[in-house]
């Protein structure tokens, strides 16, 4: 954010501080407890791609630093799967960390490329 751009509202920084709270506490919690049916073929990575993508998108609202932004939130897609392995019901999986990356490297593109539009 350069120095001439317009503060955001007090209001408007819990906002969204709370959701980027509330996405990462649902990935979490998603990832965590049993599944309960089938996922489609490739359904899982798509899951994994589109979360982590929403999570890097909101990251990076609140902090518009691409590089943290998309270490933190694959970070968290590794941790995740690690945590998932020590469950009886859930299981570790690299290609989830990937879709994990990949989905919150689209994200910080994503946010990146609005930033871009919005200063014309």
């Amino acid at each position: 954010m350069s120095a001439d751009a317009p503060q955001p509202s007090r209001a408007m920084t819990l906002a969204r501080r709370a959701s980027l709270s509330l996405w990462g506490l649902a990935i979490w919690i998603g990832s965590l407890i049993p599944l309960s049916g089938p996922v489609a073929p490739g359904g899982d990575k798509l899951q994994h791609f589109a979360g982590y993508g929403g999570l890097a998108l909101l990251a990076m609202w609140n902090c518009p630093r691409p590089l943290p932004v998309w270490l933190a939130c694959t970070a968290m897609g590794v941790a995740v799967e690690f945590a998932q392995a020590l469950t009886p019901y859930r299981s570790f999986d690299v290609a989830d960390m990937l879709a994990n990356g990949a989905g919150a490297l689209l994200g910080v593109g994503l946010a990146l490329l609005a930033a871009r539009l919005r200063k014309g």
